[in-house]
């Protein structure tokens, strides 16, 4: 018996649930509930007595742990109990902006796969110490963003070098901190434990997985309108008209779940999986 029911983060419109939608079968019932994962992952196993075979599929976010990367979906438990999975890569943009994707998604109208590379490498470079910072906020649970709006709901800061990061991260855990017992020290010492894996470590090598996707989408703003993805009205961004592309083509391209191997992975545990035992 697969999967019949499946809680995700977003809206019915937003691009994660456009892409699952793409990728699953048709007969599951996609559920999206916005907001966080744990403002609906709890719910589960009670829900689990209308629909049994329901289960969720949420973002990776930042995570301490080095795991050995396997290009498939993460084994998700709360409270103990498996209530799905998460994205292997840290969120859905990290998958849009993969080469393979692009390739897949716009053929001939994809950059040049050189000149893409490598300004996906160089937006890598740039957020790095800050991808650093944000991993070791969020390594004791702290707000781990800050800066300017450079669109609706993502903050990105101007300055990023490590100086600036660890002014950040001091002033964040004052004001955060409250009665917990970790200290500023203890954030600072994570951040400089990371540092080095973000720099040039294996957390460089692969940012597809580690880094915020929607960051390295707005450092590649200017590359990606110098590729040609302008809106001439200027309502949107680059990267909103590049994004929207690569979407829209997922949608109406059959079998789109053979593009990479971790999408292939998702497909076959929905419709393997059975959780009415669980």
């Amino acid at each position: 018996m697969s999967v019949t029911n499946l809680y995700c983060e977003g809206n019915s419109q937003s691009i994660d649930i456009r892409v699952i939608r793409a990728l699953l079968p048709q007969g599951v019932l996609i559920h999206p509930l916005g907001g966080k994962t744990s403002s609906f992952v709890s719910s589960i196993i009670a829900d689990r007595r209308r629909r049994p075979n329901l289960a969720c599929l949420v973002d990776h976010d930042f995570d301490c742990r080095d795991w050995q990367i396997k290009n498939q979906p993460l084994r998700f438990e709360y409270d103990s109990r498996w209530v799905g999975w998460a994205w292997e890569r840290k969120e859905i943009e990290n998958y849009l902006i993969d080469p393979v994707v692009v390739r897949n998604a716009l053929g001939k109208k994809a950059p040049d796969r050189d000149k893409y590379q490598n300004a996906l490498k160089e937006a890598a470079t740039e957020i790095a110490t800050y991808s650093a910072a944000r991993t070791a906020l969020a390594c004791e649970n702290f707000k781990n963003y800050w800066g300017d709006e450079v669109r609706e709901g993502h903050l990105f800061p101007p300055k990023r070098g490590r100086n600036y990061c660890q002014v950040r991260i001091a002033e964040i855990v004052r004001e955060y901190r409250g009665n917990r017992i970790v200290s500023e020290e203890d954030v600072q010492e994570k951040f400089r434990t990371l540092l080095p894996e973000f720099r040039d470590g294996s957390r460089f090598q692969n940012y597809l997985h580690y880094f915020a996707g929607k960051d390295l989408l707005y450092v590649m703003r200017n590359a990606l309108r110098n590729f040609g993805f302008e809106d001439t009205s200027n309502n949107y961004h680059p990267e909103e008209v590049f994004i929207e592309r690569v979407v829209t083509r997922i949608e109406s391209t059959e079998g789109v779940w053979e593009w990479l191997p971790e999408w292939t992975v998702l497909r076959q545990l929905i419709e393997e999986t059975d959780f009415s035992e669980s």
